[in-house]
């Protein structure tokens, strides 16, 4: 089954994805794709956007993936903390689309290394 390395942004790329609320995120992800039998592998955020390693038959498999994972969690994470879509100005948690480029043979540890060492890549993130 092919590997797909997946990326989305918050709704204007703000900074959203902070503490409890990236947690949150990625717990309700893993969820999702535990509920919905989603070949989630990776799953990592910075404080405005999402990677993701999944494993999916085609392209309209992770199409139909892609919506209950950036869906469900939406949903559940304007419900889990209420003020944050008042905070935030916006009415959906995410970008309408997300990037995914199939992982070449091969390349499965390198896309795995680099999703979840995000946080050692912080310069375009220090104000």
């Amino acid at each position: 089954m092919p590997l797909y390395h997946v990326w989305f942004a918050t709704k204007g790329r703000r900074w959203l994805l902070r503490g409890e609320v990236g947690e949150t995120a990625k717990q309700l992800m893993w969820s999702v794709a535990r509920e919905r039998n989603i070949g989630l592998l990776e799953c990592a955020s910075m404080v405005d956007h999402v990677h993701l390693l999944i494993a999916a038959a085609d392209r309209a498999q992770l199409s139909k993936a892609m919506n209950l994972l950036k869906g469900t969690p939406s949903r559940r994470l304007f419900q889990r903390f209420p003020d944050l879509k008042q905070d935030a100005a916006v009415k959906n948690f995410w970008q309408h689309r997300y990037g995914a480029k199939v992982v070449p043979e091969g390349a499965e540890a390198q896309v795995r290394h680099y999703i979840r060492t995000q946080w050692d890549r912080p310069e375009k993130y220090e104000r």
